[in-house]
């Protein structure tokens, strides 16, 4: 989100959600943790009704275990981490259990082996050892054996079953980075996620090429959230998703970053063809009709500013972003939409916010 956006009321709707949720929490005596924040929004703003009914089931003092585990169970976002740690629990006791069921494998099995080079060794030292002593020493290690192969073998079963078992907590880690690193309303890579990326941009000291980052703000969005509330919005987001997921190429990327914006990485460009890629999303967003409740007759259209800069004016993903927000800024105080590319000129506008390493 831009400097300028995070000044701006937020939409009633939402602000009614934020509201509801807070008195909620302190009402239940429910810590007020960022994940619990997320928790109660998925519950009280009608997006998870389910959520909403096990977060009502657990009475009026709910136990903070508890309510992480609906957040775990409802696979959040917001409690990814948590779950990684319970994933990461779970698979560090498998391996333990693992590792002591080997050691007392391998510890039978050297005692087998001693017991049979002590076999031999009488064998070799006293060649007229009775049938009867013979005898008996051969069923202890008839016994020995058996119970070392019944062992050898249960152990390579529970081996399989580990083997099984972290497998699928691979794919549970999988999911977990997945939701931890996705938006959830447009299914495109969220803040955190751009955030990576845009920081390796600058790990070569030497890039070969240009990249151009985008930042996007839809004009619209916001006023669908006010006017008719959070359900519209997603809807809204769903609909405009596809066209930012075809308008990139393989090393492109795209990301969604604030509740109306969205950043963009393009590689091997220069600014003329961020611009050129820049009007196509456009006239691409103008076309789409965005359907509403109670107006199936007249559907909402909505429009895009955006502001660009490359990475030769930047020494580092922070000038980068700067930038970008700066020429987005500067688009947004001409009052129509359009784009800008940053430069010395727009920088100058706002010298509070202008990197000292921007050209």
């Amino acid at each position: 989100m831009t400097r300028q956006n995070a000044q701006k009321i937020v939409p009633a709707e939402i602000e009614a959600v934020v509201g509801k949720i807070s008195q909620a929490m302190a009402t239940l005596g429910v810590l007020p943790l960022p994940r619990n924040y997320a928790l109660f929004y998925e519950a009280l703003s009608g997006r998870n009704p389910e959520l909403a009914r096990e977060l009502s089931a657990l009475g009026s003092s709910p136990d903070a275990a508890r309510i992480d585990e609906l957040g775990i169970r409802h696979n959040l976002a917001s409690h990814a981490t948590l779950k990684a740690d319970k994933v990461q629990a779970q698979a560090v006791k498998l391996l333990s259990e693992l590792s002591g069921a080997m050691r007392e494998t391998a510890g039978r099995k050297t005692a087998f082996i001693r017991q049979l080079q002590h076999f031999i060794e009488r064998l070799q030292n006293d060649p007229v050892v009775g049938m009867t002593d013979f005898a008996d020493d051969a069923d202890v290690l008839r016994r020995e054996a058996a119970a070392v192969l019944r062992e050898d073998g249960a152990f390579c079963g529970r081996l399989s079953d580990t083997a099984s078992q972290l497998s699928s907590m691979e794919a549970d880690i999988d999911a977990l980075r997945a939701a931890a690193t996705r938006d959830p309303s447009t299914g495109l890579p969220n803040r955190t996620a751009f955030a990576a990326r845009l920081s390796t941009l600058f790990l070569d000291a030497s890039p070969r090429s240009q990249s151009a980052l985008v930042v996007v703000s839809v004009s619209g969005l916001r006023s669908i959230g006010e006017r008719y509330g959070v359900g519209a919005l997603e809807k809204a987001l769903k609909k405009l998703a596809p066209t930012f997921r075809k308008s990139i190429k393989k090393n492109d990327f795209v990301g969604r970053i604030g509740l109306d914006e969205l950043a963009f990485l393009f590689c091997d460009v220069n600014a003329s063809n961020a611009e050129t890629i820049v009007e196509r999303i456009r006239a691409s967003i103008e076309a789409l009709d965005i359907p509403l409740p109670e107006r199936a007759f007249t559907p909402e259209r909505l429009s895009l500013s955006a502001g660009i800069s490359m990475s030769d004016t930047a020494q580092s993903e922070t000038d980068l972003m700067n930038q970008a927000e700066l020429a987005l800024q500067a688009v947004k105080a001409s009052g129509r939409p359009g784009q800008m590319v940053f430069s010395a000129i727009v920088g100058a506008r706002a010298k509070r916010l202008y990197s000292p390493h921007a050209a």
